[in-house]
């Protein structure tokens, strides 16, 4: 609790917690202007956030070049088959 109110009084700041927890909205472009430009200013301050979000990048890339497969047709009815049997 005592995080989440240090948070709230620190305002445009960001910290390699926030790094973490926001690093693939970052990637994704999905942070707001403000949340983002303080994230860009701890990354330019911080060696080690820059290379977890550079490394995280590279690794969402790499991911996302490799060939679609589709799972077998069964696959669904064998899994809600199993967890039945397991409840």
């Amino acid at each position: 609790m005592i995080r989440v109110i240090k948070r709230f009084f620190r305002k445009a700041k960001c910290s390699c917690e926030d790094v973490v927890e926001n690093s693939s909205a970052y990637i994704e472009n999905d942070l707001k202007d403000e949340k983002r430009s303080a994230f860009q200013a701890h990354l330019s301050q911080c060696g080690p956030c820059q290379a977890f979000v550079e490394t995280l990048s590279s690794t969402i890339g790499a991911l996302r070049r490799l060939p679609g497969i589709n799972a077998p047709s069964n696959l669904k009815q064998s899994l809600m088959e199993r967890m039945q049997r397991e409840n």
